[in-house]
């Protein structure tokens, strides 16, 4: 993935002009009346991704020839759906009923017409491969003395079906819950060579790492 960027929430560069002290947040919407969550199948509660409000992005650091620095480009989208079942406490992931979110690949966009262009036919090859799908199979880290509606540090461990590989990954999760809404944001990284994803590298122009970060902002509203 490639073209100039600049600095990004990590603390690399990112053409959004973010830098570690800005670092995404979970957009938290204001504190929300007593739950009125309605139970799925099997008494689960079920938060559905809302796309208006949530992001998927990518960060890949990069260097192009004709700048004396390295810098990251950002691609992002808003086609992101999925639901997320918990168990009838809200304590825990509902293990009878699959949670799932689903990235739409074609729809990512940067700063820069000629890198989207690259990605999408060399790289992630979206014709082929259109979307990214996780499936949660475990969350770890929760700490149920905290207040209900306090930030929560988690890990969420699942498997990401990307470019016709499917793989196990963990992400990075900040997440809290308010009445009928849930905010997260994860993030995760891992090698392009991982999903068979060929590394976008132009000879004398741009050289590009062999990773990606990828980050998810998620609003999540309960269903019913």
């Amino acid at each position: 993935m490639s073209s100039p960027g600049r600095p990004r929430p990590d603390g690399g560069s990112s053409c959004a002009r973010t830098t570690s002290s800005r670092r995404a947040r979970p957009p938290y919407p204001p504190a929300s009346p007593a739950p009125t969550t309605s139970t799925a199948p099997g008494d689960a509660l079920a938060f559905a991704i809302v796309p208006a409000s949530s992001e998927a992005a990518y960060f890949a650091d990069e260097k192009l020839a004709s700048l004396p620095l390295p810098s990251t480009a950002k691609g992002s989208t808003k086609d992101i759906s999925g639901t997320f079942y918990l168990t009838a406490d809200g304590i825990a992931l509902d293990p009878t009923r699959p949670s799932t979110f689903t990235v739409n690949l074609k729809t990512l966009t940067s700063d820069k017409a000629m890198r989207d262009r690259r990605v999408q036919s060399q790289g992630l090859q979206t014709d082929t491969y259109p979307t990214a799908t996780f499936t949660v199979a475990s969350v770890t880290g929760y700490d149920a003395s905290k207040p209900a509606s306090e930030e929560q540090d988690l890990k969420l461990t699942g498997t990401m079906d990307l470019h016709g590989v499917q793989k196990e990954l963990t992400w990075d999760v900040k997440a809290r819950r308010e009445g009928d809404v849930i905010t997260a944001l994860a993030t995760v990284k891992f090698k392009y060579a991982d999903f068979n994803i060929p590394v976008l590298n132009i000879a004398g122009f741009v050289s590009v790492q062999d990773s990606v970060t990828l980050q998810v902002q998620i609003v999540a509203q309960a269903q019913g």
